[in-house]
């Protein structure tokens, strides 16, 4: 009867022990991000850095609610909206005296269709934008001068390299 007891104790074990599933951790790549590159408006090859940029996101939650970059920078990357086929950021040049810049928002919005993918069952799905376009909301007083996509049409599946020029 002992020996009966340890066998189904043991066949109990082995059966709980296979019955684990490995952690899986994604490291799989996920929804890319938009980059955006800033030029020169008066000579289109160079690229031509901001300071003191806040970013407002429609669509998207409170992350990006006056999220300011303090950073001189030439380059940002910012979330797309997965719950419909539009987002429209508010980009604002932030006032600096010094420089004698007024603060002035300008809106562009990136027009998309999105694929959902599925990558596994520790990641889950990620987005990819297809048929990419962006535009300006153009104003009196715009300190962006124009936007084009890198390529037309442009699709956004990885972070590899600028998706959107904005001249300046």
């Amino acid at each position: 009867m002992k020996n009966l007891t340890r066998i189904v104790g043991i066949l109990i074990l082995m059966g709980i022990g296979s019955s684990c599933e490995r952690d899986e951790i994604c490291v799989e790549e996920i929804t890319p991000k938009l980059i955006i590159r800033f030029y020169d408006s008066e000579n289109p090859v160079l690229l031509k850095d901001v300071i003191s940029l806040k970013v407002n996101i429609e669509g998207v939650d409170e992350d990006y609610v006056n999220e300011t970059i303090t950073t001189l920078t030439d380059s940002i990357a910012l979330p797309l909206n997965v719950t419909g086929n539009r987002t429209q950021y508010v980009l604002t040049l932030q006032a600096n005296e010094a420089l004698e810049i007024e603060e002035n928002s300008d809106t562009i919005f990136i027009n998309y269709t999105q694929e959902d993918e599925f990558v596994s069952r520790s990641c889950g799905y990620r987005a990819l934008f297809y048929d990419v376009t962006g535009g300006l909301e153009t104003d009196d007083d715009n300190w962006i001068d124009g936007i084009e996509t890198v390529i037309n049409p442009l699709e956004i599946t990885n972070e590899n390299s600028a998706h959107v020029k904005i001249y300046h």
